[in-house]
């Protein structure tokens, strides 16, 4: 069998929804952690340990994960920005790690030929800041 493996219920419905066993019978299969997707934020009430997959959301907001009964965001530990073009002078760049990072690096993406100077600013909890030669194109990745 060539291609992606596809499951589906006695009636013909394709399966969504994954269970993980946390015991040695069936019985326990409704409080095992699910893993399922879809569009939009999660609503279904699920057992905590589960993981939804947001198929429509940005980068940074597709996993939710059950805890405490509720449907969270775990935060990230590293983005990566779109392409920037320098303008020479210090660029604030959203980063999305709700704190500080510890480190951040300016990327070349498109080199013009000239020299590539970065200089680091102070960063915040809501951005990265440099300051790349004017005219050169790099992106921004930031770790927590």
């Amino acid at each position: 069998m060539s291609g992606p493996l596809r499951f589906r219920d006695a009636a013909g419905v394709a399966i969504r929804k994954l269970s993980v066993w946390t015991g040695a019978t069936e019985a326990l299969i409704a409080t095992s952690p699910t893993v399922t997707s879809g569009t939009g934020a999660p609503s279904a009430t699920e057992p905590n340990g589960s993981i939804y997959l947001r198929t429509n959301g940005t980068a940074l907001s597709t996993l939710y994960a059950r805890v405490g009964g509720a449907w969270t965001t775990p935060s990230p530990v590293s983005s990566l920005s779109a392409e920037i073009t320098a303008n020479g002078s210090a660029q604030s760049t959203a980063h999305g790690l709700g704190s500080t990072p510890s480190l951040v690096y300016a990327i070349p993406s498109n080199l013009t030929g000239g020299p590539f100077v970065v200089t680091y600013g102070t960063h915040t909890s809501t951005d990265a800041v440099v300051t790349v030669t004017t005219g050169e194109k790099y992106r921004i990745v930031a770790f927590k």
